[in-house]
């Protein structure tokens, strides 16, 4: 089993997301591709339970009617026991990246699959760690040229690591750890040369913001901010141009979780003012269709009831918007926003025992639920990316048996 980061999958399991990060294993922190050309990426906590083998197309769960649906797409699976994959980019309807990890001889190494138009390949990536590797976001401005963050295992810490994809084949580049213990969560690229990356480092034993900028050469510490005395994290980044990023998540304020948002203006970083409508909140991803547009997701808790949070950024300020919250244990992992009326979301919904794929769009003016897939009883989405209305795909794993999963990947049907 492993611990996905900062995916809640219940209330018990609230608190820091580094200590969630690291609660059972070290190199399994947090997951963020998949068909029509939009990829979700499903990854979380799993519940030892033993179901049939999946089947392609299985069982499809309607949250609502009269919306696209999402079909099974075959995936590579290199490990007889575990895969998943956390993070997807599209930037067309026949290229995408989608990163996870795989387990092999005890080892955690990292997993890349790539979509060409008609089917999805293993793209060979390098895991330089004789512990653990792992892949947790990846974004792509063309087929040539892909930016991928992670962790990987040094001694009993593990440091940030990047690759990256020029066309032809995946190639690690150095990033600047400053800290003795580090990891990159997401990454987003405006352009072949500029790229922010974004996590946490551990200074004096309390996890702190921590973002590296790409200038087309190299990887350079950009200064980014914490707020209070306890526990910071980056989980998600969006960069629409070299001169507006926005990045979210959490920090820890009187031992409650709160939403974390900072913005980049061309030349240094600052905390945005944020909403909290939960007892406890964090923003798992963003996505930005301009200057004046970003949707950024995740979960608030209150209670025993744990739900879908979404927030809007309109050039100004930010502002709750109402979701289509399934039930009251449901959380949204990744978001993709190709344009200001058109937004997919995804994530899972927990219904005792299991859970299912969770697909929102925004319509323009409200989020509604898609109908997915459901191919065992244990499913997930953590990131998705589409590379225009018609063309998204979902991705994350489902177990398939025990403790054995497999990367799931979906497209519209």
């Amino acid at each position: 089993m492993f611990s996905n980061g900062h995916r809640i999958s219940n209330t018990s399991d609230v608190a820091t997301t580094s200590e969630r990060r690291r609660s059972v294993t070290m190199h399994h922190p947090r997951v963020s591709v998949a068909a029509a050309v939009c990829a979700v990426v499903v990854a979380g906590s799993f519940v030892t339970t033993t179901v049939q083998a999946p089947t392609a197309g299985a069982s499809a769960t309607p949250h609502s009617t009269g919306q696209v649906a999402f079909r099974v797409d075959a995936s590579t699976n290199p490990s007889s026991t575990e895969n998943a994959l956390r993070g997807v980019s599209c930037p067309s309807s026949s290229f995408c990246m989608s990163v996870g990890f795989y387990v092999t001889a005890a080892v955690d190494k990292t997993l890349v699959e790539r979509w060409n138009g008609a089917r999805w390949s293993t793209s060979p990536s390098v895991s330089p760690s004789l512990t653990s590797n792992f892949l947790d976001g990846v974004s792509c401005t063309s087929s040539s040229f892909c930016m991928a963050v992670g962790a990987q295992g040094e001694g009993s810490s593990q440091k940030s690591l990047i690759e990256s994809w020029d066309g032809r084949a995946w190639s690690v580049t150095p990033s600047t750890d400053l800290a003795s213990t580090d990891s990159l969560n997401a990454v987003s690229c405006a352009s072949t040369r500029f790229c922010m990356a974004v996590g946490d480092e551990v200074v004096g034993g309390v996890h702190r913001t921590y973002i590296e900028r790409w200038n087309g050469r190299r990887w350079s510490p950009s200064t980014s901010r914490s707020l209070g005395a306890a526990n910071n994290d980056l989980l998600g980044a969006a960069c629409v141009s070299p001169s507006f990023c926005v990045a979210v998540g959490e920090w820890v304020s009187r031992g409650l979780t709160r939403t974390l948002v900072e913005r980049w203006n061309g030349a240094s970083w600052k905390v945005a003012a944020s909403r909290d409508p939960g007892a406890m909140d964090l923003l798992n991803s963003v996505a930005c269709a301009s200057t004046s547009f970003c949707e950024a997701v995740g979960n608030q808790v209150s209670g025993a009831s744990t739900k879908t949070l979404a927030e809007r950024w309109n050039g100004r300020t930010w502002a709750t918007v109402a979701t289509a919250s399934p039930n009251a244990l449901s959380t949204l992992w990744g978001v993709t926003c190709p344009r200001t009326k058109f937004c997919e979301a995804v994530g899972s919904v927990q219904a005792g025992a299991s859970s299912r794929t969770l697909v929102e769009h925004w319509t323009g003016k409200r989020w509604a639920a898609s109908v997915s897939a459901n191919p065992s009883a244990r499913d997930g989405f953590n990131g998705v990316s589409c590379a225009s209305f018609l063309s998204c795909k979902p991705v994350g794993f489902e177990v398939i048996g025990g403790d054995v999963y497999d990367s799931l990947i979906e497209r519209g049907a």
